[in-house]
């Protein structure tokens, strides 16, 4: 989301800006404010934000108390292994669950069926056995045929759990290998001490987000970003627009897109209730920045594609800007006609707006092709490189003055190159 916008909405990027390995800003839509106005009805960025408008051998059982004989082989509690094999705690092996060469199994963690685990991999504290290039949460064994995520993130905190919540500007609830972010920069960066908002997990596994703006001024250019974010803000970690841990949520991003083979969004009935319709936009976006932001102290924001879900009435007719653009792509099913285009964006970044076929709309369930998006506006317009990189992926609502209201979400799913990650909540 952008942090400033001429007349229409901001996006505003997420929260926090710790740790080396993630980087954010709160200049570009997507959680973050985007320096740099805005026409009614477009989308601004900022980190984080988005624009307006994550054995026994032979299949024989172990009594407690035996020994391993088997090569490259371990056993836990008691338990021992055949070539190769190894068991849980009092050792039955579980169907299909072998290691390869150096696995171990951790008291009471077996592989669940079909799920085998290769050296090379990683558990987390207490987790099982090690699977290449995978990981097993704490305590547990790896699903079938997947992984799951550690129970803490990049900054040390746990996994949310059903009731959590929280209220505090820029904080954020982990997801797994998503967050949830309560984004009030423009609110902020007005000294708006008003505006009331919360993230949360709901009883019934939803979640989602409330908000109520008053006036707070900022001439539509500041608004606020409740969001979901998937990655890292594209600005750098020691960048003051920073909304969002500089750490990314997720291993998958960001990725250079020389490597990138899909990506996609899969949104479960994002629905959206307003009690006071002002001045906001439902969207989603991601960004594109010339080098990798957990390794670059200025990445250089290159890109904001953002694509409007919902938008008020009155919000592409009037104090923001029209569709002065032409252009349609088909992403995953899911037609958006492009409507708004801008270079300079900001702090100097492209910006490009689409809207959703047959919008606004208030309740959004379907898969979105990121990819297709990206590529057709690589295609489209020139500048874009294969040495750049996607950054971050955002979900969210722009939230301007004398607006409330509330949104929900079923499950989000990001896909990377096959890869796919979803919210997850501890037990």
């Amino acid at each position: 989301m952008l942090r400033s916008r001429l007349i229409p909405f901001c996006t505003c990027l997420a929260t926090l800006s710790l740790l080396t390995s993630c980087s954010g800003n709160s200049g570009g839509s997507s959680g973050g404010a985007q320096a740099g106005g805005n026409a009614a009805g477009g989308a601004t960025t900022s980190s984080g934000g988005s624009s307006l408008i994550g054995g026994a051998s032979a299949g024989g059982s172990k009594a407690t108390g035996g020994t391993s004989t088997a090569a490259g082989g371990s056993t836990s509690a008691g338990g021992a292994p055949s070539a190769g094999g190894a068991t849980s705690g009092g050792g039955a092996k579980t169907t299909g669950g072998t290691t390869s060469g150096g696995g171990t199994s951790s008291a009471g963690g077996a592989a669940s069926a079909g799920g085998t685990s290769s050296a090379g991999g990683t558990t987390s504290g207490g987790g099982g056995t090690p699977s290449a290039g995978g990981t097993t949460s704490a305590g547990g064994a790896p699903s079938a045929g997947g992984t799951t995520t550690a129970t803490t993130d990049c900054l040390g905190q746990t996994l949310a759990k059903v009731g959590d919540s929280t209220s505090t500007s820029k904080k954020y609830l982990n997801l797994g290998d998503i967050r949830l972010l309560d984004n009030r920069w423009g609110s902020d960066a007005l000294g708006c001490s008003g505006t009331q908002m919360k993230v949360s997990v709901n009883s019934d596994k939803t979640f989602g987000y409330d908000f109520n703006r008053p006036t707070c001024g900022g001439s539509k250019g500041k608004p606020d970003y409740p969001e979901i974010e998937f990655g890292v803000a594209p600005f750098g970690a020691n960048s003051s627009d920073l909304t969002s841990p500089a750490c990314s949520s997720t291993s998958l991003l960001p990725i250079q897109l020389k490597s990138l083979t899909s990506a996609t969004l899969n949104i479960d009935n994002f629905v959206s209730t307003f009690s006071k319709p002002g001045y906001y936009d439902t969207n989603f976006e991601f960004w594109i920045s010339r080098e990798n932001p957990l390794t670059s102290s200025s990445p250089g924001v290159y890109a904001e594609i953002i694509a409007f879900l919902g938008w008020d009435g009155v919000r592409m007719a009037s104090g923001g800007w029209p569709c002065d653009k032409s252009g349609s792509v088909t992403a995953g099913g899911v037609g958006f006609n492009l409507c708004h285009q801008k270079d300079g964006w900001g702090s100097g970044w492209r910006f490009f707006n689409f809207n959703v076929n047959n919008g606004p709309v208030s309740t959004f369930s379907g898969k979105v092709d990121i990819k297709a998006l990206l590529d057709w506006v690589m295609k489209t317009y020139s500048g874009f490189t294969t040495d750049m990189w996607l950054t971050r992926i955002e979900v969210g609502t722009e939230v301007d003055d004398n607006t409330a209201g509330t949104a929900k979400f079923n499950n989000l799913t990001f896909e990377i190159n096959g890869t796919s990650k979803s919210v997850e909540l501890a037990q």
